[in-house]
């Protein structure tokens, strides 16, 4: 069996750096929108229609991506409440 080659190895570590990246910025996001619900009424009102305007921006888009991340955000709306 022979080493990998380095640019193999270099696109794997890049992989795994972009991944723990993303899942760090989307922990971060969620726990921020928490928060930020559980302050006030007022907060909580506002946050829910700024992600309210980002669903509908995301459904308008029409791609399968965009409609498959607003309906993740609808589902975690109510949690985060």
């Amino acid at each position: 069996m022979s080493a990998p080659e380095p640019v193999a190895a270099a696109d794997a570590n890049w992989t795994i750096a972009a991944e723990l990246d993303l899942q760090t910025a989307l922990a971060l996001a969620k726990a921020s929108t928490r928060a930020l619900l559980n302050l006030s009424p007022l907060a909580y009102r506002e946050i829910s229609a700024a992600l309210g305007e980002e669903i509908e921006a995301l459904r308008a888009q029409g791609d399968a991506r965009s409609l498959a991340t607003a309906r993740a955000i609808e589902q975690y709306l109510p949690r985060a409440a």
